[in-house]
């Protein structure tokens, strides 16, 4: 992922193998589906491998061994946390090929959530868009 800089917002880009990637899902299988959440304690790149790994080593124990995700970060600095009447802190997002399940959705929420909790990060779960979005 490139750091970019613009009217204020400093934006964790997705890399170009990364938005590939996302376009091959959406080509493949149609949409993707995306979950974020705002994470508004500072958040090291140790966190958010933990998350990642506990994510990873959760949908393999749960069945979903094959299920792939990208993750797109964005800094919401204070300027854009004005203009989108929120706070500071970081908007994460994880994407995933094509319409998921329920019972996966709910996964992947609780599995980030416990993740969050667990590293004592105060967060919001904005929701999901693409695919199923009643999580």
């Amino acid at each position: 992922m490139k750091k970019q800089e613009r009217s204020g917002v400093k934006k964790m880009e997705v890399s170009e193998s990364d938005g590939s990637i996302i376009e091959h899902w959406k080509n493949e299988y149609g949409s993707v589906t995306s979950y974020s959440f705002m994470v508004y304690s500072p958040m090291t790149i140790k966190d958010n491998a933990i998350i990642n790994e506990g994510l990873t080593v959760t949908l393999m124990q749960e069945g979903y061994e094959n299920c792939r995700y990208v993750q797109i970060m964005e800094d919401v600095d204070k300027e854009a946390a004005e203009m989108y009447n929120l706070s500071r802190g970081w908007s994460i997002q994880w994407v995933f090929p094509g319409e998921l399940e329920n019972e996966l959705a709910m996964i992947i929420v609780r599995t980030i959530e416990e993740g969050l909790q667990f590293l004592k990060l105060h967060y919001q779960f904005l929701g999901s868009m693409g695919g199923e979005s009643n999580v």
